[in-house]
């Protein structure tokens, strides 16, 4: 018996000890990177490595359920961006296709043929370079030796993690990037308001922005009348004030054609016209549009923003809302009560969650999973990390099924999403510990290494040459590769190299399809 013992005779003391020292450990800066919950999957290595009876001590299935619960809030999360970017954005997200599948042949290829490493430690240095979890999950259940591609993972995910921030550092100082073809300049970083006198006589229809809805009016006073609600703008007048709220350029256009900023906010006093942010916890609205609210109809109200996780979004007609958003109302100040109510504004309902329609949904994707196709050697499925992955993207298209709402509050899906990532790092990083220091500081590991590092290059070169070659620009091009490798870390530091919606919007357009392909890609490569 080795003094480690005890971590194997205590499983489940061994597996939050490491939770909490990996978080720990993933809070520390190495320049501008931080593991993030990465670093629980190091520090599992870590203490897995010192005895071999550790890993074979985890509960069993612990990992499955980490694994399903991380993809599903996912899919849920990414469905709708998914679907609505699949149409104007098809020809970026065939590209990535055709990146991932190429670096996968190189891996291959050069891991296999040049080095001769076995196939499971090079789908998992793919799933490293790639940092994609459930990819991990799929080639370990396609291995005989789970812990070999765990060995490749923890090679390459750091590797990734730095080398695509180098590119990004790249890309952010370019200034010279061509943007021919980009779809729009994405969502606003941020939204502001101001109030307007207007000098000019002018429709509302036909101010900059307000027809395609980049530009809302909140309220408005006629001219020598009270504030209102701006419910229905038609002609506005010299002497009218109207409150405008939109990114700063679409304001900013907005008070150009309408005259001049007025002194005062006009609602600033609130006797008449009120407004809060309300938290919508009512079920029945869940899935349902801004217009569908009918505030107007109801209250005359308006929904002005949606505050959802840390983005504001412009509450336009057709902007679906879900459960735990913050939906800002400009309303008669006797109706507040009614709209509060409508709304719920229940916090103690902020975490609940459909266990019917979650159980369902989960369900549904492990059925999905389950069939098989061989090709050659190899035996292809979506399995335990794709199944339920696919199936929540579905589910998150659809919002809602009659009374089933699919979609969770977004606080709540936030804390399953990281619980489910916890649980399965720890124990991949458990379980494959003693493997790891065995082989990664060898040879075999610095060939290993060697081939990622080619793969991972390739890949992301790649990537940014289709980026280019489609004409998208260069905050958008950063979202893509921020996406293509499906890391938020990589995402937070596009983010403060430019203020711009496209990294976010270009984030969501690949990351969930990028996982699907790489899952797949993963098991051609086990085959070998």
């Amino acid at each position: 018996m080795t003094m480690w013992q005890f971590f194997a005779d205590y499983p489940w003391f061994t597996l939050f000890i490491v939770i909490a020292a990996g978080s720990l450990f993933g809070m520390v800066r190495f320049g501008p990177v931080r593991l993030g919950a990465a670093g629980v999957l190091f520090a599992g290595l870590l203490l897995g490595a010192l005895d071999p009876d550790i890993g074979p001590a985890v509960p069993a299935g612990l990992s499955v359920l980490g694994l399903a619960l991380y993809v599903y809030t996912v899919g849920l999360e990414a469905g709708p961006a998914f679907f609505r970017e699949l149409r104007p954005q098809l020809a970026v997200m065939t590209g990535a296709v055709v990146a991932l599948v190429l670096t996968a042949l190189a891996v291959g290829f050069l891991g296999s043929t040049v080095f001769g490493i076995d196939g499971p430690y090079l789908a998992g240095g793919y799933a490293g370079i790639g940092t994609t979890t459930p990819g991990l999950a799929a080639a370990q259940a396609s291995s005989p030796d789970p812990a070999q591609p765990a060995t490749g993972y923890a090679i390459g995910y750091p590797l990734a993690v730095v080398l695509t921030i180098l590119f990004v550092a790249g890309i952010a100082a370019v200034r010279n990037w061509p943007s021919r073809r980009d779809p729009g300049s994405g969502l606003p970083a941020e939204l502001i308001t101001r109030t307007v006198d207007v000098t000019r006589p002018v429709r509302w229809a036909d101010v900059p922005g307000a027809a395609d809805g980049r530009l809302l009016a909140s309220a408005d006073r006629p001219a020598g009348g009270a504030p209102r609600v701006a419910r229905a703008l038609d002609a506005l007048a010299p002497g009218d004030q109207v409150v405008l709220v939109g990114g700063p350029e679409a304001v900013a256009a907005g008070v150009e054609a309408l005259g001049t900023l007025a002194p005062a906010h006009l609602l600033d006093r609130r006797d008449v016209v009120d407004y809060r942010r309300v938290l919508l916890t009512n079920p029945d609205l869940a899935g349902r549009t801004v217009a569908e609210l009918g505030l107007g109809d109801r209250y005359g109200a308006k929904a002005t923003r949606v505050r959802r996780g840390d983005q504001d979004l412009l509450a336009h007609d057709d902007l679906l809302l879900q459960l735990d958003d913050r939906v800002r109302v400009v309303m008669p100040r006797e109706r507040t009560a009614e709209v509060t109510a409508f709304l719920g504004d229940t916090e103690a309902r902020v975490s609940e969650v459909s266990a019917v329609s979650m159980g369902l949904g989960l369900a549904a994707g492990f059925l999905v999973g389950i069939p098989k196709l061989t090709v050659g050697s190899t035996v292809l499925s979506l399995g335990t990390a794709a199944g339920p992955l696919v199936m929540a993207m579905v589910l998150g298209r659809l919002r809602r099924t009659g009374p089933l709402v699919w979609v969770l509050p977004t606080r709540a899906n936030l804390t399953l999403r990281q619980i489910g990532l916890l649980l399965f790092l720890a124990c991949v990083g458990l379980t494959s510990g003693y493997a790891f220091r065995r082989e990664a500081f060898s040879l075999f590991g610095l060939k290993l290494l060697a081939v990622l590092l080619v793969g991972a290059l390739l890949s992301y070169a790649l990537m940014v040459l289709v980026a280019r070659l489609l004409g998208q620009s260069r905050p958008r091009t950063m979202g893509l590769l921020a996406g293509y490798v499906g890391n938020p870390a990589i995402t937070a530091y596009a983010n403060s190299r430019v203020s711009d919606g496209r990294v976010n919007t270009g984030y969501a357009t690949l990351f969930a399809l990028a996982i699907i392909v790489k899952i797949i890609c993963i098991q051609l490569i086990v085959g070998l």
